[in-house]
């Protein structure tokens, strides 16, 4: 499975951890989801039949986390 790591900038505390751990482990194909609030980060272990990178990048935009380009 495909991994990928994004820096959202707007990471700031366990509360975004926990949002952004929670959403993204509901899109099918997701299979791990790591936020680390330090680096503002979220490493995502997904299967790529199922979801794609650019759908993962929107729904953190959607839940208020975009992505740095």
């Amino acid at each position: 499975m495909p991994e990928l790591t994004l820096v959202a900038p707007d990471i700031s505390c366990d509360h975004c951890k926990h949002t952004i751990e929670t959403e993204l482990a509901t899109l099918a194909g997701v299979a791990q989801v790591q936020v680390e609030p330090p680096a503002k980060t979220v490493h995502v272990v997904y299967d790529e039949a199922v979801v794609s990178e650019p759908a993962i990048r929107s729904r953190l935009d959607e839940i208020g986390y975009p992505v740095a380009v």
